[in-house]
């Protein structure tokens, strides 16, 4: 059953081995904990800490995060299905009246909550949305460069109305509707600081062979991969999360991707003619939209 109360929030998350494939899973949960009214963790089936993560968390919640166990089957692994399917069991417990996403490399500002909580004011009024849509920032090598183009998304739905058939679109990447409709969304003021590209190689590597078998393909042998220097990297000059503070102070074995090399191949190509396209007409010709803006 659903909650009643007004403008009720319930987090939700999925995570697997989160301290070996280096993921800021606690920083992320903390990150998003003063916007939620409950928080559901479902933890896979790890080979590392994470399980003890996630009863630290609960500890530390006063109750706020509930956790429940699950098992990562081999069934359907081509297109991320299980990360959907994981995602999908998750959301099935939450009961108020929002839901809110947050993936284990993810983390929202602070300083972005007031207009988050006035987006769900005024959504909860509209009964035509379905949700409110994030900006992203992805940052890459390390925390002082994020990076833009095409291969990057730029927003994506990360709260919606609880009881309107809504679950996670293939990889769970984004939501849709029921017969996979597209969610009716208004800008909600806020910020996702997506981590999951601030590597180093070896650590590139390992989270890459890790990652491969649930989109059907064959495990890797997790070597290293190199950091380059993309078109799109961009110095950011502003502050993180307060919770990342002392975890991009002990990381002190990044790389600054500006000087590294670079490797041109058609997408990066495309990049760059986007951004150059971008920096006269700010419109993206083509970009994929897993949402409906009104």
């Amino acid at each position: 059953m659903i909650s009643t109360r007004p403008h009720s929030v319930s987090g939700f998350t999925i995570v697997r081995n989160a301290e070996k494939l280096g993921y800021p899973f606690l920083e992320s949960v903390r990150s998003v904990l003063p916007l939620c009214d409950e928080f559901w963790i479902g933890c896979g089936d790890s080979d590392d800490s994470t399980l003890a993560f996630c009863h630290s968390l609960v500890a530390e919640s006063g109750g706020k995060v509930k956790l429940f166990e699950t098992t990562w089957t081999r069934e359907s692994q081509s297109g991320g299905f299980q990360l959907k399917k994981q995602t999908d069991e998750v959301l099935k417990r939450c009961i108020n009246q929002w839901c809110l996403y947050i993936q284990a490399d993810e983390l929202m500002h602070e300083a972005d909550f007031d207009s988050v909580r006035a987006a769900i004011e005024v959504a909860t009024l509209r009964t035509n949305i379905d949700g409110l849509l994030f900006d992203y920032l992805h940052f890459y090598g390390n925390y002082d460069y994020e990076i833009r183009g095409r291969n990057w998304y730029r927003r994506e739905v990360r709260l919606f109305k609880n009881g309107r058939g809504i679950s996670a679109y293939r990889d769970a990447q984004g939501f849709r509707g029921p017969e996979e409709r597209k969610l009716r969304v208004l800008p909600s003021g806020g910020r996702v600081f997506h981590y999951g590209y601030v590597r180093t190689p070896k650590s590139l590597g390992i989270k890459s062979g890790q990652m491969a078998q649930w989109w059907g393909n064959a495990q890797s042998t997790e070597g290293e991969i190199p950091i380059r220097r993309h078109v799109g990297l961009t110095r950011y000059l502003r502050s993180h999360p307060a919770v990342m503070k002392n975890r991009i102070a002990s990381q002190t074995d990044l790389v600054d991707p500006t000087r590294q090399s670079r490797h041109w191949d058609w997408t990066e190509v495309k990049n760059a003619i986007t951004l150059a396209w971008e920096r006269i007409i700010p419109v993206r010709i083509g970009e994929f939209r897993n949402y409906e803006l009104s």
